[in-house]
């Protein structure tokens, strides 16, 4: 069996926002991301989920963004998940 768990990037909330110079978005440049929490739950769930039948079959962590956002599949991995899909937008 495989269960997929997407998972998003999000900003760390403790972290101050700014808008850029341009005033049409926000600078990214102090911000730092995490996982969103309802996905980290669902990263848990998954691998109870794996762990109830058995070991069988594998947990895979999708994440959509940047290159970046392998911080966020490696947490998944480090969580327990066996493979991590880091999805690009061309």
């Amino acid at each position: 069996m495989k269960i997929a768990v997407c998972i998003k990037r999000v900003p760390v909330m403790e972290t101050k926002f700014a808008i850029a110079a341009d005033g049409t978005r926000v600078d990214e440049a102090r911000l730092k991301y995490d996982v969103n929490d309802f996905d980290l739950w669902a990263i848990e769930a998954g691998l109870q989920l794996k762990e109830k039948n058995g070991n069988a079959g594998e947990v895979v962590a999708i994440c959509l963004g940047p290159d970046s956002a392998q911080e966020q599949i490696r947490k998944a991995l480090a969580m327990g998940a066996d493979r991590g899909v880091l999805l690009q937008a061309a």
